[in-house]
């Protein structure tokens, strides 16, 4: 049974482990090895950039869980013969393409004034990310049982304190995997900043720029790999969290 791995395996050196290789090579200045492109990087125009991308992805999480969270409680909880049309909803943009998602999103926000600002970025990355915070945070909300929480009212607790003690504590694998699954590729977007916020730049767009406008392999792949780094960081947090909750 082991052959049949072969393919998977080939498939990720070539696919993978090869092109990973490639770009650790260039950060580090290949064929000359040293540390220029990353300190080059970290300059304050460089820098910025890094950090506007991590506060709007930190935002559009933010936002996601604030709207994700009363949505999937009200599916999980509350609807009953419209849950699994309320879940079609959901998944509904699934299957229309992103870019398309992205030109609907620009038909309503150019007559309202909003286009190439960060708002219109924001509204955009929650429109497009809200999916993958509500599934995990219904799939958690779903697996608790009702008797916990009728016999909490049972016992005299009101529905805020059984939410806080029983419901929301029951659901953090579901808001863990959720924040996970917007914010990592909410950080590394391209197409909704590119198209909806003009000249604000992210990680995605500038790491875009480097390699394919200005060929500037060197210091595209240091911010590539600041960019894996700081998605590794979050995924030992995820992990960490797993550790003490059941997923």
């Amino acid at each position: 049974m082991r052959y049949f791995a072969y393919p998977a395996i080939v498939y990720l050196i070539i696919f993978f482990y090869l092109p990973f290789f490639i770009v650790v090579l260039y950060s580090f200045g290949f064929p000359n090895f040293d540390l220029k492109y990353y300190f080059d990087v970290m300059k304050p125009i460089y820098f910025k950039v890094l950090l506007d991308s991590v506060i709007l992805a930190s935002i559009t999480t933010v936002l996601c869980f604030l709207i994700a969270y009363p949505v999937a409680y009200y599916i999980a909880l509350r609807a009953k013969r419209w849950k699994n049309f309320l879940l079609v909803l959901i998944i509904l943009p699934f299957w229309i393409s992103l870019l398309l998602r992205t030109y609907a999103i620009m038909s309503i926000l150019s007559p309202l004034g909003l286009m190439f600002t960060f708002a219109a970025v924001v509204i955009g990355m929650v429109y497009d990310y809200l999916p993958f915070m509500v599934l995990p945070i219904y799939a958690s909300l779903e697996k608790i049982k009702r008797a916990q929480i009728e016999a909490s009212f049972t016992l005299g607790a009101s529905p805020w304190r059984t939410f806080i003690k029983i419901t929301f504590p029951q659901s953090m694998p579901g808001v863990v995997a959720g924040v996970i699954l917007v914010f990592i590729p909410a950080l590394g977007e391209f197409v909704v900043p590119s198209m909806l916020g003009g000249t604000y730049t992210t990680i995605g767009t500038i790491t875009w720029d480097l390699f394919l406008r200005y060929h500037d392999w060197w210091r595209g792949s240091a911010i590539s790999i600041i960019y894996m780094t700081i998605i590794f960081a979050a995924l030992a947090v995820y992990m960490k969290k797993a550790g003490r909750i059941e997923i």
